[in-house]
C-alpha cells in the first residue's frame, strides 16, 4: 500500500502539541545515543554543528532564537558535515534587531552533504515522503521508550526516506540523507543559505525536550 502522507501529518500532530512556548524539564536519565548525522563537532566546535546565518549565529539553536527572541525554536537544526555551493543565490529577509526592521540581503545557496540517523533503539511511528504536505518536508518520526516513557524524536527537512511508518531501527539506522525539503517557500530559501537537519525531541504529552541539552547528555564525548 502506497503510504498516506496526510496520515503523517495528521500523527505528527497528534504527538507534537502546537504552541509550545517552554521546554520540559529532562527529569530522566538519557540514554547512551547514537549521532543523528555524521557531523560530530557539538562539544568542540558548537558554532559549526549548529546552522547559523550571517545575520544571526543562534538561528539554528532551540529556545527563543528566531526574529530576534520573538518566536520559539522547538527543534535543533544540525549543519551537514559538508555543503557544496549550488551556483544559485536566494533572498531572504534578516530583521535588524536594533531597529526592528528587516531588509533584504542576496546569499549564496548551498546543498547539504550529509546522512541522517536515528538516536536511538525505536519503532518509526510516522514518515512524510511528499514534502508539499508540510513545512517540515520530507520527515520521519521515530518512537521511543526510555526510562519508561513514551518519546518521540523528529528528523526533518530530508531529501527523501530509508525508513517506512511500522519498520524497528536501532540507533545508527538510516533514516535518509539531508535535505532542504518544505512546503514552504520562505523555509526552503532559509535552508538554501543555512542547510540543516531540524531535530526535535518530543516529551510524552506532546511538549518538547530541548534537543540540544538532549544530545548533551547522551551522545559520547568525541570529535570530528
Amino acid at each position: 500500500m502506497k503510504p498516506n502522507p496526510s496520515s503523517a501529518t495528521a500523527l505528527l500532530s497528534a504527538i507534537r502539541r502546537a504552541g509550545v512556548r517552554q521546554f520540559d524539564p529532562i527529569d530522566f536519565p538519557v540514554p547512551r545515543l547514537m549521532w543523528p548525522t555524521r557531523a560530530r563537532a557539538l562539544f568542540s566546535e558548537p558554532e559549526r554543528y549548529i546552522a547559523r546565518t550571517r545575520a544571526n549565529p543562534d538561528y539554528g539553536k532551540p529556545g527563543w532564537t528566531r526574529d530576534c527572541g520573538r518566536r520559539f525554536h522547538r527543534g535543533l537544526d544540525i549543519a551537514p558535515l559538508r555543503a557544496a555551493p549550488d551556483g544559485a543565490s536566494v533572498v531572504v529577509r534578516f530583521s535588524d534587531c536594533a531597529t526592528g526592521r528587516e531588509y533584504p540581503s542576496e546569499e549564496p545557496g548551498f546543498t547539504p552533504e550529509d546522512d541522517v540517523f536515528a538516536v536511538f533503539d525505536g519503532v518509526i511511528a510516522a514518515c512524510n515522503a511528499d514534502s508539499d504536505q508540510s513545512d517540515l518536508g520530507i520527515f520521519a518520526v521515530v518512537r521511543h521508550i526510555m526510562a519508561g516513557r513514551c518519546i518521540h524524536t523528529l528528523y526533518a527537512h530530508l531529501a527523501g526516506l530509508c525508513a517506512a511508518a511500522g519498520d524497528t531501527v536501532v540507533a545508527g539506522s538510516l533514516l535518509g540523507p539531508m535535505g532542504r525539503t518544505s512546503r514552504s517557500a520562505d523555509a526552503r530559501a532559509w535552508m538554501a543559505i543555512a542547510p540543516h537537519l531540524h531535530f526535535e525531541v518530543i516529551a510524552p504529552g506532546g511538549g518538547a525536550y530541548d534537543p540540544l541539552l538532549f544530545l548533551q547528555a547522551g551522545l559520547p564525548r568525541e570529535t570530528d
